[in-house]
């Protein structure tokens, strides 16, 4: 599949100074295109697939990092509001963030139901006004969703300033009660979402003044700086992001990542009594959860906080927990708590407005973070352009800074954009039925309130996998796109992003996963590997993982830190040697040794599903009647 993709194309139009969204249309009816079906078929179902999936994942790691990172993991263990008189701080950052995740559950949450269904909607409807325009049907809607950059940095920027802030503006006295304990925190997490919610609405409407400016920073920019934003988005935040996600949990994930490298690269596709085909998507979810429910990313709490951020202490600890999305407690518990409930909503819409009066000192950052979202969406339209549907540029900022603000007045303080993945929509058959059930479906989601037992119900790399081949794909895109001779500039623009990031406080696992003791050998073999998916080599694919299990297992691949002698022992140096999984666990080349047995067992089957005529054969080879009946 992927050496089919078609990108770009060299007749792209002229575009004024200023597009008035008005004339664009040159008289265009605004009744509903009938012409053009809203189910095409299978590749309307993968186009549906990848984006609900993409969707998902940028809403199951914005929601990590909301609520485990920020409420739980930062607030809720702040030590500074007993430094400063509480005689219990800890019960009050505790209850903070306990009232933050009801506050992000009942209310965001539910407050982006209305911007994904609206914004769905609109560009499912401006595809088939595009259609009459242009008098054809070959027409693909742009793809809609979490606006996955601005969220991060507006989580960290804006709305932990604001939930610390909170927190001392209603710090209860040094002999307050549990209940004004609880009810401090109750206020602290409503004024810092009124905060979060009056930014997130005054960063729509920057969002839309790029309607009138948006068309002259493209004239005058290079082509490299034009597509900055689809690399470093692409690469940092949906392609290097997951893949520590994955690398931190290779029992659960390295499967489904490779289910994507052989449906979106390769071309393969899963049949069901030979006719009906799974969606990559899907099936890379399913791998997933299965996986991690069935005990793979089990481990002891001591080690796991060693490992991840460094902690001594907790060294002892021997309890088992697991990783979030595979506690049948904690999916209970959000079921129970949010699901089909009746406080959702409560308090939001309209309200959250109300914050405006403190978002003085966050203008600066609102308008930085604006002008990437529009400019980010002149990527989006520009690179649906290349792949042959040409959009309105204005009307779209417009429409994207129009879905924000109506999220907000619902209650959300997340931003919404055009994706940047439209040419693989279009690639895969979709037209416009996927943009439309993609925000009805969302829509049932995000205000019944199951989204919160679905967080606890999924492993967070069960999207991730598919957000790595988004990523990499607008990547290839960004460089197809862009002269020879600026490919160094195009490289450099890939910094900020990483800087970004890594400001952010990204703590991971993963990076020692794929880092200590083999970070360049797990390079080569990962490329070689992806290599042969794209090629269906599978039977070399079947040696090289059996290779990869022992210098998985010797250290030559994956981390292999002994503890020290100290008191309290900590992660020493890394090593190369053969060691078990003892020491508390350090040692993670047996996790990784295990995932490449299971890597081997999967391309082993291919090969036989090759030989059976069931999937197709190498790259190159002549594919079976089956497989051109698929094709």
């Amino acid at each position: 599949m992927a050496e089919d993709l078609k990108l770009s194309r060299g007749d792209k139009p002229e575009r004024k100074w200023f597009e008035n969204p008005f004339t664009w249309w040159q008289g265009t009816s605004l009744a509903w295109n009938t012409k053009i079906p809203i189910w095409t078929g299978s590749g309307e179902a993968e186009g549906l697939s990848e984006l609900f999936v993409d969707n998902l994942g940028s809403l199951l790691g914005t929601t990590g990092a909301a609520v485990g990172h920020i409420g739980y993991g930062i607030v809720g263990t702040l030590g500074a509001f007993a430094a400063v008189g509480m005689s219990d701080g800890s019960s009050y950052a505790t209850a903070i963030a306990q009232e933050w995740e009801k506050v992000y559950f009942s209310r965001n949450i539910p407050g982006c139901a209305f911007a994904l269904l609206l914004g769905n909607l609109y560009y499912a409807w401006q595809c088939g006004r595009l259609g009459n325009k242009e008098n054809r049907e070959d027409v693909t809607a742009q793809p809609y969703g979490i606006n996955t950059t601005g969220v991060y940095i507006t989580l960290y920027a804006i709305n932990l300033e604001a939930l610390i802030s909170a927190g001392f503006i209603y710090l209860p006295g040094p002999l307050a009660s549990d209940a004004d304990i609880r009810q401090a925190a109750i206020n602290a997490a409503d004024h810092a979402w009124k905060v979060s919610v009056a930014a997130n609405f005054l960063l729509g409407i920057f969002e839309m003044l790029g309607a009138f400016v948006g068309e002259s920073i493209r004239k005058a920019a290079p082509v490299a700086a034009f597509y900055a934003p689809m690399v470093g988005v692409g690469f940092v935040y949906l392609a290097f992001v997951p893949m520590l996600n994955i690398a931190m949990e290779p029992m659960v994930c390295l499967i489904p990542l490779l289910i994507v490298f052989n449906g979106f690269f390769g071309g393969v596709r899963y049949h069901v009594f030979r006719k009906l085909t799974i969606p990559i998507g899907i099936l890379a979810l399913l791998a997933a959860a299965i996986a991690g429910w069935s005990g793979g990313c089990a481990r002891e709490a001591g080690t796991l906080g060693a490992t991840k951020y460094g902690y001594t202490l907790q060294y002892f600890d021997s309890t088992k927990v697991t990783c979030t999305g595979t506690s049948q407690a904690e999916a209970q518990r959000a079921w129970d708590t949010y699901a089909f409930q009746d406080n959702v909503l409560s308090g939001a819409v309209f309200v959250g407005l109300g914050g405006f009066s403190e978002i003085g000192s966050f203008i600066t950052t609102l308008f930085l973070v604006g002008v990437v979202g529009f400019v980010g969406t002149m990527s989006c339209v520009e690179s649906a352009s290349a792949a042959g549907d040409d959009y309105p540029m204005a009307e779209t900022m417009i429409v994207d800074g129009a879905g924000t603000c109506i999220g907000a007045l619902f209650g959300s303080f997340y931003s919404t954009t055009v994706y940047i993945g439209h040419p693989i929509h279009k690639n895969l058959g979709a037209k416009r039925g996927y943009s439309l059930i993609n925000g009805i479906l969302y829509f049932i989601l995000l205000l019944s309130g199951v989204f919160a037992a679905l967080y606890q119900s999924l492993p967070e790399c069960a999207s991730g996998s598919i957000l790595v081949f988004v990523g990499l794909i607008l990547g290839r895109q960004a460089f197809e796109e862009t002269p020879a001779r600026h490919y160094p500039a195009l490289l450099l623009s890939l910094f900020p992003y990483l800087c970004n990031w890594a400001k952010l406080g990204n703590a991971n696992e993963g990076i020692q996963m794929m880092g200590q003791a083999g970070g360049l050998m797990f390079s080569v073999v990962i490329t070689w590997l992806f290599c042969l998916c794209i090629d269906r080599d599978f039977l070399k694919a079947t040696i090289l993982s059996f290779a990869a299990i022992w210098l998985s297992l010797f250290g030559f691949f994956a981390s292999h830190n002994a503890p020290n002698d100290s008191v309290p022992p900590t992660e020493g140096d890394e090593k190369i040697g053969f060691y078990g999984k003892e020491d508390h666990e350090y040692n993670n080349g047996w996790r990784w040794a295990v995932s490449w047995t299971l890597a081997t067992v999967f391309f082993a089957a291919h090969v036989g599903l090759q030989r059976a005529g069931i999937i197709q054969g190498p790259y190159g080879e002549k594919d079976s009647e089956v497989q051109k009946i698929e094709a």
